[in-house]
């Protein structure tokens, strides 16, 4: 087989590889398209949820105008990735407090006494976190929730700048960097 031949090949393996890795480049860049905009645009009113503590109704809107941001967060007892990732997840959370930050905690579909015992385990949570029940199970409607964990992430001004499905690994550092850059922080 002569050089030309052989250069012949490669090129067109090479060419072809490049073709290939462009088309599906082009594919899966749809799939990131900031042009997208999320179901759910703006926090809900949920005029249902109370503080787990003391009972009182609680102002998501009001919270997140106090705030840089509102952080969103579904979880159960019963739910084991909720189990795994929520130890992370306070760690998280109490990270935020440093930008002024709010979360939610918003337990679904659960008995306040396992919630209860269960929260035993973490101590004290940071004056950022916000422990609420929906008893009356309103709220994974209202956000679109089919199956817990999943987090949104709303701006001072209740929109919805962001969603987490599913566990997260929010140990990374790159997860505080990724909220203050969409807050605009």
């Amino acid at each position: 087989m002569s050089t030309i031949n052989k250069f012949t090949i490669i090129f067109l393996l090479i060419a072809a590889s490049v073709g290939y890795s462009l088309y599906h480049k082009r594919k899966l860049d749809t799939y990131f398209d900031a042009s997208i905009t999320p179901i759910l645009k703006e926090l809900p009113e949920s005029a249902n949820l109370t503080y787990f503590s003391t009972g009182k109704p609680l102002d998501l809107m009001e919270l997140t105008k106090s705030s840089n941001g509102l952080l969103v967060h579904f979880w159960g007892t019963w739910c084991a990735p909720c189990e795994y990732e929520l130890p992370e997840f306070l760690k998280f959370s109490s990270e935020l407090e440093k930008h002024d930050i709010k979360v939610i905690l918003l337990a679904v579909n659960d008995k306040d006494a396992k919630i209860k015992k269960f929260m035993k385990r973490f101590g004290k949570l940071s004056k950022n976190i916000i422990l609420v029940h929906d008893k009356a199970g309103l709220s994974m409607k209202e956000y679109g929730v089919v199956k817990v964990p999943e987090t949104f992430l709303f701006n001072k001004s209740g929109r919805n700048v962001n969603k987490f499905v599913g566990p997260q690994d929010w140990g990374l550092p790159s997860y505080i960097k990724r909220i203050v850059s969409y807050l605009g922080l």
